[in-house]
């Protein structure tokens, strides 16, 4: 881009250079500017270091210098430069965009978010472009950190700003959204604020409503902490304070507000255990559902104890790089365990004897001597539990638990790792023994969930806890809670079935309403399909779909076949209706019959197909049916040559064959680009826009294929 008077100038106050103080050195700006657009950027960031000598404060040149700094991936450099550009230019919301972007990569997203945020709000005639690079990368480290609702009600504020920041966010909320691993109630927006319009700090709430509406969040924050000292706990102010919190990445304080909400007795008892669930997602050690793990070590003298551990049949080895990256990071270890096993014990030995079935607990490492350190046994140790009362046997015949225990740390768990387990078979179960098989194994997870016992219920256990009046929303919201995290493998019908057994009623809400700006991510499973009109299903079924409910696919299912469609959207719904049957079926045949119908209406309605083709092409193959699976995999490719998932399939079958060319010693026929990723971790605008999605988006066929470009 060229640089002219009528450009905005670099200083980044917002104003263009013809009537900027800083245009009386345009000239030397062009110089530089002509440098950096050439890409000669060691020479122009020299030119600009001889510059600060004689004009160590100009805004325009620290501005540069910091544009310069980033692209070159220069961080101690890029800090001491920003620091010195905001205390030189303390309401430069270029400064302010620098120095969060600093904060970021320095792993403080809390400092980050609130300059950014400053950035935004002091910003004139028009946003700076750093914005959108700060943006993502604030967006990033906060889902790097597992702080998907504050990163996602950014991402909407930069939809909700259009332009440039409407195509850059787009990507990245597709992607918040489908993070299976986040809880749902994490993955939707918060509920608006209750109406507040006779309460006598209306008024005040107002104002506080318009510093939110223009950004100034920090601002806002301190208003609102100031109301509810005033006026005690009210719902409109808990309300717009959480939203605060969350936007300056204060997850600890945002927990503690969402419990104050849940306490308020006049608000709907839906809204009460959705706000404590929420509650449990973002603070799990402040509201009492996370557990202390301790890893211990115990150092070994018996010359013969590499060989109980390998004879133990509580122990399952398993291969050392699993826990190697582990192990290196909580112990700074350079040598590798020896040997490395998952604690098990058989379980439904009267049932499924003939099966050698065992659920897994916690893990242990070997270290064997070395010259400088005696053996050792580091050892992950639950705190209570069945898993414990594993440990601890397993402990006993191995004859460790008289020696000394070393705690080396504790390490904070979500009580979701306690309750559930994975049951592990030594050999094939029959067809027709399967279902039984199922509802063994559900039994054990729900067992193990009755049985625990939770801080956030008084130390008693769900099962200990149902019935008392004092717990009810803190139960109800912890069922919530696991139902939102989509670990347990139970339906909904069976959801419905643990209230009951806990005397809880799950809420049922009119789909006529708002049921989303009522109770956020809880909609999905109080949601009333009964009088629900075919426009909110589909859209309900497509959104579970994307941020995969799976909890709820086959109520969603039955209701669809129910459902008398209008012929307008007839094809949209029977298309999300084998998306939905495909994630649900075990069988491989009905898995490829629903993927075979999932392509001809993808093609139908004309959305990309290509993760439906490549998961049908692996069903097929696994099915011996290869010659089937090529010849459908070459029709796909010529018929649809502009599908996006396709095109990556043949980019890295044609990455792959040139590997293999080079290790045969051939010539390869083109060269692999190299990764445009920075070695310094910060997102630039020259790297791709959008943030790559998960696999299994709803308008691609929902393939569990790995493809490559996506996580």
């Amino acid at each position: 881009m060229s640089l002219d008077q009528y450009s905005f100038c670099p200083c980044g106050n917002g104003k263009k250079i013809k009537f900027c103080k800083c245009n009386e050195h345009f000239p030397e700006m062009q110089i530089i500017h002509r440098m950096i657009v050439g890409e000669q950027n060691v020479a122009a960031l020299d030119r600009i270091n001889g510059n600060l000598k004689t004009l160590p404060s100009e805004p325009w040149l620290l501005a540069m210098k910091c544009e310069l700094l980033l692209q070159l991936g220069e961080l101690e450099s890029l800090e001491e430069t920003s620091a010195k550009f905001i205390r030189l230019q303390p309401d430069n919301p270029l400064a302010k965009l620098y120095r969060s972007l600093v904060a970021v990569v320095r792993g403080n997203t809390e400092e980050g978010a609130t300059l950014m945020l400053q950035a935004i709000s002091d910003a004139t005639e028009a946003l700076p472009p750093m914005t959108a690079t700060v943006a993502m990368n604030l967006m990033e480290s906060m889902g790097q950190r597992g702080m998907i609702l504050p990163a996602l009600l950014h991402c909407e504020m930069l939809l909700d700003m259009g332009g440039d920041m409407l195509r850059v966010a787009s990507g990245a909320y597709d992607s918040l959204i489908s993070q299976t691993n986040a809880n749902t109630l994490s993955r939707e927006s918060l509920p608006s604020p209750i109406d507040s319009d006779d309460a006598p700090y209306a008024e005040r709430l107002a104002e506080a409503n318009a510093l939110v509406g223009s950004y100034r969040i920090s601002t806002a924050k301190t208003k609102l902490e100031s109301m509810q000292r005033e006026f005690g706990a009210q719902a409109p102010i808990l309300q717009v304070l959480l939203y605060c919190q969350l936007m300056l990445t204060d997850v600890e304080s945002a927990g503690a507000t969402c419990r104050k909400i849940s306490d308020i007795t006049t608000l709907p008892e839906p809204q009460r255990v959705y706000y404590q669930a929420l509650g449990y997602d973002l603070a799990p050690k402040a509201t009492g559902v996370a557990v202390n793990e301790e890893l211990c070590q115990y150092v070994i003298e018996d010359n013969e104890f590499e060989q109980k551990l390998l004879e133990n049949k509580g122990l399952l080895p398993i291969a050392v790089d699993q826990l190697k990256g582990l192990l290196d990071a909580l112990l700074s270890e350079e040598v590798p365990p020896k040997l490395a096993f998952v604690c098990v014990e058989p379980v439904l030995q009267e049932q499924f004897g003939e099966l050698e079935a065992s659920r897994s607990g916690s893990w242990m490492a070997y270290y064997g001597k070395q010259t400088d350190k005696p053996a050792r046994l580091i050892s992950l140790e639950p705190p209570i539990g069945s898993r414990r009362v594993m440990l601890e046997n397993i402990k006993k015949e191995l004859g460790i638990g008289s020696l000394n225990r070393e705690l080396i740390e504790k390490l904070p768990s979500s009580y979701l790792s306690q309750v559930t387990a994975s049951i592990m078979l030594r050999k094939q179960v029959a067809p027709e023994r399967r279902s039984a098989l199922n509802d063994a194994s559900r039994q054990i997870v729900l067992d193990g969930f009755l049985d625990y016992p939770m801080e956030c219920l008084g130390g008693k256990s769900p099962r200990e806890a149902a019935g008392g009046e004092s717990l009810k929303i803190k139960l109800a919201a912890l069922l919530l809670h696991w139902q939102g995290s989509g670990t347990s493998s139970l339906t909904d019908n069976q959801f419905k079935e643990l209230h009951e057994k806990l005397q809880l009623k799950v809420p049922k809400i009119s789909a006529s309403e708002d049921v989303f700006d009522m109770v956020g991510g809880a909609s999905y499973f109080w949601t009333d399909l009964s009088d629900i009109d075919p426009n909110s299903l589909i859209q309900l079924m497509q959104s579970s779909l994307q941020r995969g409910v799976t909890s709820m696919y086959e109520n969603l299912v039955q209701r669809s076949e129910q459902m008398q469609w209008p012929e307008e959207s007839r094809l949209s719904a029977e298309y999300t209706q084998l998306n939905l049957k495909t994630r649900t079926t075990t069988d491989p045949l009905e898995a490829e019959s629903l993927l075979r119908r999932i392509v001809e209406a993808g093609k139908e309605l004309g959305v990309p197909i290509g993760n439906a083709v490549l998961e049908r092409v692996e069903v097929l193959n696994m099915l011996g049916r290869q010659g089937e699976s090529r010849q459908f995999l070459e029709q796909s490719l010529r018929e649809n040559p502009n599908d996006p998932v396709l095109l990556q399939f043949v980019q890295m079958a044609m990455m792959r064959q040139q590997q293999a060319q080079r290790a045969r010693g051939g010539r390869p026929e083109a060269a692999v680009a190299a990764s445009s990723s920075p070695a310094s971790g910060i997102w630039t605008p020259g790297q791709s826009e959008e943030p790559q999605s998960n696999a299994g988006s709803s308008s691609g066929g929902g393939s569990k294929l790995w493809i490559p470009g996506q996580d």
